[in-house]
């Protein structure tokens, strides 16, 4: 399916299924900060015992290296991805270079801007795609953990269900789906915006109108106030003179 087609499909995508991604995002930040926080003492993690480590393969192997790819599961297995125009500069073909970038715009929106994953949720759709990218060109690098790609495996089928995304879909397929969502929810975020700033804009001399009447209004509702409490006392002196 080319990026084109794609984007029409993704086009016609119904608002429920929009709106199931902010429900997802709280979930989602805590697990992706959890296991990127995992990933910086990989180091440590050599001097656990092996029934301690949180995975399965790393047990036995160390690096992508030790494994094997003809006894790796097909998630584990390297597949070269054509990334949507604009993901990547021109410049960077290599692989490692495309990890290094993915691995950099992973940190930037899901670490460091996490504060700001609500505000800005086609960003972070949009982002999710270098989530996979980054995974993906990890399985090229053979000096690559074993456990930290397990430990990202989990954050990568977490990022897919807020799309309904198949964990055994190929990264390719992944890809493009969190690219063409980011890109469609970028341009509708652009748009309520320029309403948002033509509404902001008002004529000076209805926002002094408005200013009036607003006054007007609060001194009528004083002016109720103190007629019921004149109201009130001239009452109560009247009920005092009978007695």
């Amino acid at each position: 399916m080319s990026y084109a087609t794609f984007s029409l499909t993704v086009n016609k995508m119904t608002l429920k299924k929009v709106n199931s991604i902010s429900v997802f995002i709280r979930f989602l930040s805590t697990l992706i900060i959890i296991i990127l926080i995992g990933t910086s003492y990989s180091d440590a993690a050599k001097k656990k015992k092996e029934d301690e480590k949180d995975c399965i393969y790393c047990i036995k192997y160390e690096t992508l290296g030790d494994w094997p790819e003809n006894e790796r599961p097909e998630a584990f297995i390297y597949e070269e991805v054509n990334y949507p125009e604009g993901m990547f500069h021109e410049s960077l073909k290599k692989s490692k270079q495309k990890q290094g970038e993915a691995g950099k715009k992973v940190y930037q929106r899901f670490v460091k801007g996490k504060s700001r994953l609500n505000k800005y949720q086609h960003l972070m759709i949009r982002d999710m795609a270098y989530f996979e990218a980054l995974f993906n060109e990890m399985l090229n690098d053979k000096k690559a953990k074993v456990e930290t790609l397990e430990s990202l495996k989990k954050g990568r089928e977490a990022m897919r269900m807020s799309l309904k995304i198949s964990p055994k879909a190929k990264t390719s397929e992944a890809v493009l789906k969190f690219w063409a969502t980011g890109k469609m929810l970028t341009a509708a975020w652009k748009k309520n915006k320029k309403k948002k700033k033509k509404k902001a804009k008002i004529d000076p001399e209805i926002a002094e109108r408005a200013a009036v009447l607003s006054n007007l209004k609060k001194q009528i509702a004083t002016a109720k106030v103190n007629a019921q409490r004149a109201a009130t006392i001239e009452a109560q002196k009247k009920i005092e003179a009978t007695e």
